[in-house]
């Protein structure tokens, strides 16, 4: 008779754990209930991506090191978005031991401060205009956020010389846009 009782003391919890979470993923583990995000959203960044290439190219003009840096992700948007989500639509999350997760961040962080400063140094002080907009490597969906690789500007500046810019990616979360990296490889 006990065992019976919990036996149904079982199920009723996980029906009410099913109801409550939403679903399972196919690997059993609970998903985000519906209509929560599994990720928080991005900070700041744009609404699109003309917005937020204009903002780049702006900050450029500037030479304004801030504003450029305003417009990647941050650590935690790193950590807890782009990471995380970098698995095809539908896939579990991936999942990194801390110490890989903080190689990984270290690397992508150090790699683009560098590339946003060597774009400061090489297209501040003109205006400019964009022509022409590549993605080099495509656009893709990944499980929460879509990815538009490898920037590829033409620029025309004010005395009419057109430029090539490249530089690293754009994530595009839930209609915001921020960049990934200034990393050009």
């Amino acid at each position: 008779m006990k065992l019976a009782r919990i036996s149904v003391l079982v199920l009723v919890m996980g029906i009410a754990a099913f109801v409550v979470l939403g679903g399972t993923t196919v690997s059993g583990l609970p998903t985000a209930p519906r209509g929560a995000a599994p990720h928080p959203p991005l900070s700041g960044g744009a609404s699109s991506v003309d917005e937020l290439l204009g903002r780049f190219v702006k900050a450029l003009e500037a030479n304004d090191g801030d504003a450029l840096e305003a417009l990647r992700v941050t650590e935690d948007e790193y950590r807890k978005i782009i990471m995380p989500g970098s698995v095809k639509p539908g896939e579990p999350p991936q999942k990194l031991s801390p110490r890989a997760d903080e190689y990984f961040w270290q690397s992508l962080d150090t790699k683009s401060l560098y590339g946003g400063r060597a774009l400061l140094a090489g297209y501040n002080g003109r205006t400019y205009r964009i022509t022409n907009v590549t993605w080099l490597k495509g656009i893709d969906d990944y499980a929460w956020y879509r990815c538009y690789d490898r920037l590829e500007l033409t620029l025309v500046d004010q005395s009419g010389e057109e430029l090539k810019l490249n530089t690293g990616s754009v994530a595009e979360v839930d209609g915001r846009f921020k960049f990934i990296s200034f990393i050009r490889d």
